[in-house]
């Protein structure tokens, strides 16, 4: 019983040791917000069971451990743009910085000086503003707030004050599900929505809910064409709510008690590959709906959608095409496979792997931020074709290379090319 007990003791270690790995990633995640900078301790019980095995490793050399410098560090320096929002009344664009963990705002007319970076009005950072892996903004400009979604560790969406700078403190904190992505709002309803990739769902809640308000409705269901969904649009004057969706389907998973399977399958594994799309919603669907209408198809060249911005004015959806290097524009109406009435793609325009779009009818603008590089851009509002921006807002000097990295949570390393790998 006691050599039984040392072995478990031994195998909890090693666990603690390893993060749990994959099998308990969400919970390790949540943990380690708890961890010191220092490190994790192991409780004494693991060290009393360790004991034994450092006395017989005593004579040999000890890896050093603690705050230790690296030989080799990749990273970028410098601010990564990834959603966007404009506000014309107060002059105002503001972006989420998934790099650098942070939100910038600029004056609507900056712009990148003898391709140097621009100067943010402000810049919000630090542990206090619980901004981590950002990715979906929206401007409110009565109130002068400012929403941001974090992605895929925090699980949280944060409200800060226009004026916010620094290590600011939010003026409200909302739990959200894990890896939610996009984020619009309904004025009639006072009401947001933001889309979660995992759950393949869009929640509602209250403008104003905070902590771990539950959600008032959801749209969620085999039937809503929902797959990896990312952004959204909610247009209140056609009472009509539009997401884009990378088309990465996982099924929709329930415990059913011997552990999880998709619903409607018996195989743990289900789930597809399908072809990018838009589905559109009524703005009062919830449960599993199907779409009022739905725009996929070799046609419409979507591939990879991110962010999405309506058009009211011209009746339009603007697509922030990440896979194909572009801004697909499509009528508001459109459905099935449907071509784009304006394409905006090609070497003049500088867009790189965009994830952002937003649509100021106000001034007849444009806007994208790319991911591929450290840009925002500023185009006419009808640009197509390989036109040029007219302005842009850089995070770091011209020509300044990005690794890329978004996510990464491993690494891996080929001996055959001496090359390291990171999936993002």
């Amino acid at each position: 019983m006691i050599r039984r007990r040392h072995r478990r003791a031994q195998l909890l270690c090693l666990l603690l040791s390893a993060g749990v790995g994959s099998l308990f990633q969400a919970g390790s995640r949540r943990l380690a917000r708890s961890i010191p900078p220092g490190g994790a301790t192991a409780p004494d019980c693991c060290r009393r069971a360790t004991v034994g095995v450092a006395s017989a490793q005593e004579n040999q050399s000890r890896p050093s451990g603690g705050d230790v410098i690296p030989l080799r560090q990749v990273s970028d320096p410098y601010p990564v743009f990834n959603g966007i929002a404009i506000d014309p009344v107060n002059n105002v664009v503001a972006m989420s910085d998934v790099n650098r963990k942070s939100l910038l705002s600029y004056d609507r007319t900056a712009d990148s000086s003898r391709s140097g970076i621009t100067s943010p009005r402000r810049q919000v950072f630090g542990a206090l503003t619980n901004i981590g892996f950002i990715a979906g903004v929206m401007l409110d400009p009565p109130r002068r707030e400012i929403y941001a979604v974090n992605n895929d560790i925090e699980d949280t969406m944060v409200v800060m004050p226009y004026e916010a700078q620094g290590n600011a403190e939010p003026a409200r904190i909302l739990a959200i599900p894990h890896q939610a992505w996009g984020l619009a709002m309904s004025r009639r309803e006072d009401q947001i929505a933001l889309t979660v990739e995992l759950q393949e769902a869009v929640v509602f809640y209250k403008r104003e809910a905070r902590n771990v308000t539950p959600p008032l409705r959801s749209i969620r269901g085999v039937n809503t064409g929902l797959a990896d969904p990312h952004g959204i649009f909610w247009d209140d004057r056609h009472n009509e709510i539009g997401v884009a969706n990378h088309g990465n389907y996982r099924g929709l998973i329930k415990d059913v008690g011997a552990g999880c399977v998709p619903t409607g399958s018996a195989d743990p594994e289900g789930g597809a590959v399908l072809p990018s799309s838009i589905t559109i919603y009524s703005g009062d669907a919830k449960g599993d709906v199907r779409p009022l209408r739905t725009i996929q198809g070799e046609k419409t060249r979507l591939d990879f959608p991110m962010g999405l911005s309506l058009d009211e004015e011209r009746d339009e959806i603007g697509v922030a095409n990440n896979g194909g290097n572009s801004v697909l524009v499509f009528s508001r109406t459109a459905k099935g496979d449907a071509a784009p009435v304006r394409v905006l793609s090609g070497d003049r325009t500088g867009i790189n792997r965009p994830m952002g779009i937003a649509i100021d009818a106000r001034n007849d603008e444009l806007w994208v931020s790319n991911f591929g590089d450290h840009t925002a851009l500023v185009f006419d509002r009808q640009a197509s074709g390989n036109a040029a921006p007219k302005r842009v807002i850089r995070t770091a000097p011209a020509g300044t290379p990005t690794p890329g990295f978004g996510n990464p949570q491993t690494i891996a390393y080929d001996s055959t090319r001496d090359q390291i790998l990171v999936p993002n």
